[in-house]
């Protein structure tokens, strides 16, 4: 395997093994990036049903103690003995449902936040895919236009990928 450039008078075999090398080490590199790219990729389809159960969990939460509260503020409305008791109870409860409310909005932030990197990382896989794919056809064809092909396809995939890191 020769990573030199074959002379323009070089044999037919001498340049297939040029180019074999060429896109033997691109579809190497691809394939790496392609795999780092679905490790994270995978991160944050975690990270988003994460996110999405864990709000759902507190809004849940916040529900139970919106209708035991109500629950106290009627009894209390009620009057009886246990009137002032209720009505205690029912502003601790609204209390906690404050709290139980602002991180169910962090959850769902960082939900959104998550799922706004999901379609870069799609484009990127899907780049570096075929990048792979045009540096097997440019070994099959033995053309270096097609190999340099890939090579813009598989930088345009990288581009993704740090984009979806950094959105």
């Amino acid at each position: 395997m020769s990573l030199k450039k074959p002379a323009p008078t070089a044999t037919r075999s001498e340049k297939e093994a040029y180019v074999k090398a060429l896109a033997a080490i691109s579809i190497s590199v691809f394939a790496l990036l392609l795999a780092v790219t679905n490790y994270f990729a995978g991160r944050n389809s975690s990270a988003v049903l994460n996110g999405t159960i864990s709000a759902n969990t507190l809004w849940t939460w916040y529900g139970t103690k919106n209708v035991r509260a109500s629950m106290y503020h009627i009894a209390a409305e009620q009057g009886g003995k246990n009137a002032d008791t209720f009505d205690k109870q029912a502003i601790r409860l609204r209390e906690d449902m404050e709290e139980i409310e602002a991180k169910a909005r962090a959850a769902e932030a960082a939900r959104d936040a998550a799922k706004t990197k999901s379609p870069w990382s799609s484009y990127s896989a899907m780049a570096l895919q075929l990048a792979i794919v045009l540096s097997s056809a440019a070994i099959l064809a033995v053309t270096l236009s097609l190999f340099y092909v890939s090579l813009g396809v598989g930088a345009i995939g990288t581009a993704l990928f740090f984009i979806a890191l950094g959105a």
